[in-house]
């Protein structure tokens, strides 16, 4: 018999048939397109919640080698800031990122996140013992804070400042348009520009009394904050850190 004439015969036979036949008769040839769509519609509905649920990312702290003082619980910082600068948390949010260690088996794949992260403008500032923040610093990835600040922060903060050299930018920038690959820069002491040839603030020292300090700790015994060139939200830095040294 036909395929077609056997087909036209069993639909004939289900007009009559019990339920459990009929649903025996649609999982046989329908049973996978319906599977399918039900994935499908699952995943529409996952991507719009997404979609729906996303907060607006206000201000992006990048903490490197920091740990929650409060851990495995994160502290409210985040919350207090978005508090402090008007930001609407359930639109919005401020993000303290803390995944990033260095001194670790896993250093290339730190580096590299930080890169991408940095590239993408998505950072507005890094926090991190001196140590680790010169290297970026030196590369110009920070402010000069003099290009930011008003007169005003600058005299209220200028204790806390902690230098590059700008002459080692200099060098360092001609050692690579030449392709001195040998060339390996002397940092000066960033606490003493006295003894540069032209000290650049490029950061703030971090207080013990500071509230980032009070919810993280950093390994390294000069915690420090830095301004990203590319800062998104450049805009409220001078509030973060004013709620930073409040």
């Amino acid at each position: 018999m036909p395929v077609m004439d056997e087909f036209k015969e069993e639909r004939a036979a289900l007009k009559n048939g019990t339920f459990k036949q009929k649903l025996t008769y649609f999982l046989d040839y329908y049973k996978w397109y319906v599977v399918a769509g039900v994935a499908a519609l699952i995943c529409v509905i996952s991507f719009i919640s997404q979609i729906v649920s996303q907060k607006d990312t206000v201000f992006y702290a990048m903490l490197i080698n920091a740990v929650p003082q409060s851990y495995p619980e994160e502290p409210e910082s985040p919350n207090h800031f978005a508090a402090y600068i008007g930001a609407d948390t359930q639109k919005s949010e401020v993000v303290y990122d803390t995944s990033v260690q260095l001194g670790t088996d896993a250093d290339y794949y730190a580096a590299q996140q930080i890169m991408v992260r940095v590239s993408a403008a998505e950072v507005d500032v890094m926090a991190s013992d001196v140590s680790h923040l010169l290297q970026y610093a030196y590369q110009g990835d920070f402010y000069d804070l003099r290009e930011l600040l008003t007169t005003e922060q600058l005299e209220k903060y200028q204790d806390f400042f902690y230098y590059i050299d700008g002459a080692v930018v200099d060098e360092a920038e001609a050692a690579r348009k030449d392709y001195n690959y040998e060339y390996t820069p002397v940092y000066g002491d960033p606490l003493h520009p006295e003894d540069m040839a032209d000290p650049i603030p490029a950061g703030i020292l971090l207080e013990e009394s500071c509230s980032l300090l009070q919810d993280y700790a950093f390994s390294g015994e000069l915690p420090a904050v830095s301004i990203l060139i590319n800062a998104p939200h450049v805009e409220t830095v001078p509030a973060f850190l004013e709620f930073l040294m409040q």
